[in-house]
């Protein structure tokens, strides 16, 4: 069974902040959906469902930026690159309406952060004055452009704190607050920035192999025993490996298969009850406590805390 969810319009985004996502029947579900401003939105999910979630919806003229910390999504929309992946960071300006439709795969949890900016905002708020928010207005004018790029720690830390705000409404109201706010800085400095190096400056065969190399990572992260060993499966020294997987995802091979092997474990211990050890082995360790540390460096708890 597939579930869905629409917003089409402006006024359905304001009718999702009055009434936020509802947990679905076979998921656990927990929603932020607040206006910070007219015309400035943060919105966040964190679900785990068991069957296909269908999102369909109609964009409208606005700037985006998602943040991805867990799940995956697939697009079925002609000529929109709307899906998304783990660890992901894309930002999405579009001048006019058009319908999308995605399907976020069931099996793992999904937690999002997104910020939302309409023209609206640059009518209402004081904020915006000055050089340094022009290109966030220009981009609203233009036809749709998405760019993507990996999920760095301080954008990591600003969506775990929008997805776990403090228990007290007033404190959690001025925490969203100064979340989005740090939100909007980011988008208005990645959109005055130029564009990164990304997979479309690799030749048309290199940029195959290069997402080729992504997803086999993805799907496996535990049985990758060395990049030369990974180099060799796709007909490829290391060192070019390391050179395009850098060029298409502006971050290093090595450092992703070890961020892919942590979240699988951490979803081996969330969602599957394993212990910390078997987790660890599962995830490709050789020793728990290797893993543990690497755990602890980057997600600032004891994996044990999972269990607990």
């Amino acid at each position: 069974m597939r579930h869905s969810h629409h917003h089409t319009s402006l006024a359905d985004l304001r009718a999702l902040v009055d009434s936020p996502l509802q947990p679905l029947a076979d998921a656990a579900s927990r929603s932020v959906s607040v206006e910070v401003e007219a015309g400035l939105f943060l919105l966040s999910r964190d679900l785990a469902i068991d069957t296909p979630f269908v999102f369909e919806s109609e964009s409208f003229p606005a700037s985006t930026l998602s943040v991805v910390l867990d799940g995956e999504a697939t697009s079925q929309t002609q000529g929109v690159e709307a899906g998304f992946r783990p660890n992901e960071v894309w930002i999405a300006s579009d001048n006019d309406r058009r319908p999308c439709r995605t399907v976020i795969h069931a099996g793992r949890q999904v937690r999002t952060v997104e910020l939302v900016v309409t023209p609206e905002w640059f009518e209402a708020s004081r904020r915006n004055s000055g050089a340094a928010f022009e290109p966030l207005r220009v981009s609203m004018e233009r036809p749709l452009q998405v760019t993507r790029r990996p999920l760095d720690a301080h954008l990591r830390r600003i969506a775990w704190q929008v997805l776990q705000p403090p228990p007290a409404p007033g404190l959690a109201a001025l925490m969203l607050e100064s979340r989005a706010l740090d939100l909007l800085a980011v988008l208005a400095e990645s959109l005055g920035e130029a564009a990164p190096q990304s997979a479309d400056a690799l030749r048309a065969r290199d940029r195959d192999r290069v997402m080729a190399i992504r997803a086999r990572i993805d799907a496996d992260p535990a049985s990758i025993a060395s990049l030369i060993g990974l180099a060799e499966e796709f007909g490829v020294s290391a060192s070019k490996l390391k050179r395009d997987f850098f060029s298409a995802f502006a971050t290093c091979a090595g450092a992703y298969v070890n961020e892919r092997r942590l979240l699988l474990g951490r979803a081996l211990i969330e969602r599957e009850g394993l212990s910390v050890s078997e987790a660890s082995y599962r995830a490709g360790y050789g020793h728990p406590t290797n893993f543990s540390t690497a755990f602890r460096r980057r997600f600032g708890f004891a994996p044990s805390q999972l269990r607990r």
